[in-house]
């Protein structure tokens, strides 16, 4: 016993095969396909030679983009109504703290933003100022000197001369009468009507031509006797210059080692002038 081959049928089968038709403009192939309209073109192509002409319509499923059906005159697709996103929601409900969203791209060209854009300087920035640093240091005056008290027994008297007044001291002594002191404020009561000016002292001192130390010591005690006064009666110790000359030079007139010279700035000591 001999076993053939079996085969299987198609599941679609046809009475009878008849020549493809011609097709023509006026009679398109068409197809039931859940109410949708095939395109001729895909029609043909699906349809060739297995549908003879005039036979029953084929049923067959069709699978077709939306932009196609658009493109036949279909209406669109409904659209879903936009659903706000959580991070709206969310920002929402934080209330007014809730951080503002990105700007747009279309906000920079609002009148506001082209406001915000900074301008551009037309010209360069000047110079910066560098200043030093205020450095406070604190001022420590010198102490006045010690006052000088009158001595009533001292040796000595005063003379008036252009500019100032000449005193007459002891021989090596420093020390001053109440006369000699009263010539000294007087001169110091004049000095506060005139602040531009200053006070010179030429002091002198006796000794002999072998020994310049000491004329000069004696010199400078008694020019700082009279620096003294004038500083207590209300002269600035700034506005006040000693010079310890010692022994005169020999062709000055009306000075003698035992005197110094008390004078305004400017004003040159000459002869004395009556008293």
């Amino acid at each position: 016993m001999s076993h053939e081959p079996t085969f299987t049928r198609p599941s679609l089968m046809f009475s009878r095969i008849s020549p493809v038709p011609r097709l023509s403009a006026a009679r398109p192939v068409t197809a039931s396909c859940a109410g949708a309209k095939l395109v001729p073109g895909l029609a043909l192509g699906l349809f060739l030679g297995l549908a003879p002409w005039g036979h029953d319509v084929l049923h067959a499923q069709v699978v077709t983009h939306p932009d196609v059906l658009n493109t036949l005159g279909a209406p669109p697709p409904a659209h879903a109504e936009a659903k706000p996103s959580p991070h709206a929601a969310a920002s929402n409900e934080m209330g007014p703290h809730a951080p503002a969203s990105a700007p747009s791209a279309t906000d920079g060209t609002s009148p506001a933003a082209i406001a915000a854009v900074p301008q551009v300087a037309t010209t360069p920035p000047a110079n910066p100022v560098l200043r030093p640093p205020e450095v406070h240091v604190p001022l420590h005056p010198a102490p006045p000197p010690p006052e000088v008290k009158p001595d009533p027994a001292a040796k000595g008297h005063a003379m008036r001369i252009p500019g100032g007044t000449r005193l007459f001291f002891g021989n090596q002594s420093a020390d001053m009468n109440p006369r000699m002191i009263a010539a000294l404020q007087t001169l110091a009561g004049v000095m506060q009507h005139l602040p531009d000016q200053r006070i010179s002292i030429a002091a002198y001192g006796e000794g002999n031509g072998d020994d310049a130390s000491t004329p000069r010591r004696i010199a400078l005690s008694r020019g700082l006797a009279a620096r003294s006064v004038l500083i207590h009666a209300g002269v600035a110790s700034t506005r006040i210059y000693v010079r310890a000359i010692g022994l005169p030079p020999e062709n000055q007139i009306g000075i003698t080692p035992d005197c110094i010279d008390v004078t305004r700035s400017g004003v040159v000591a000459s002869n004395p002038s009556p008293s």
